[in-house]
């Protein structure tokens, strides 16, 4: 298909997908309202319908005394019973945390040892193979640099090696073109 064949879909997909954006967009303005709108309803309702209570709440608090009296005593009589009830959430709390936190520290180290199972033999397979690939490269590189020094031991250099390169080449080249043609 050719760039020309091309261009028309992909401008319909960038219309579409701007159409899908812009749809996405009014629809999440559209619910952010609805829900911004039910919380101020709710939060109005509670404030009305509590409205009474607490003004009914604060008139006996202001001009009762024996009512605070009544609160004050109850609070008093309640401070030991509620300290050791939040101890005794805060105790178990703590507890059921310590066993959960055992609980993972002993399934992930069971899974730790599930991997270690898989991983150490790949690793010790991947170790061998490249000691094996340096050792044959190591071994090649060696041969390279003795076949240097036996080649300047002789007293073939480079450059006669390259120029024997050369000749050959040349004198293939020579084979090729006088070739009759058949």
């Amino acid at each position: 298909m050719t760039e020309q064949k091309l261009e028309p879909v992909a401008e319909t997909i960038r219309e579409k997908s701007m159409r899908i954006s812009e749809a996405m967009g009014h629809v999440r303005s559209r619910v952010y309202g609805i829900i911004l709108s039910l919380y101020t309803q709710t939060f109005h309702f509670i404030q009305v319908a509590t409205g009474p209570i607490y003004h009914t709440f604060k008139s006996f608090w202001i001009n009762f005394p024996p009512f605070r009296w009544f609160i004050y005593t109850i609070l008093s009589f309640n401070a030991i019973p509620l300290t050791i009830f939040a101890g005794w959430i805060l105790l178990t709390f703590a507890f059921v945390l310590a066993l959960a936190g055992v609980g993972i520290v002993i399934s992930q180290g069971l899974f730790t040892i599930v991997g270690l199972i898989v991983f150490l033999p790949v690793v010790a397979i991947l170790v061998l193979v490249a000691f094996v690939c340096v050792t044959f490269m190591t071994l090649a590189w060696v041969g390279f640099k003795i076949s240097g020094s036996v080649q300047n031991f002789i007293g073939i250099t480079s450059q006669e090696l390259a120029v024997d390169l050369k000749g050959i080449t040349k004198g293939m080249k020579d084979v090729v073109t006088k070739r009759p043609a058949a």
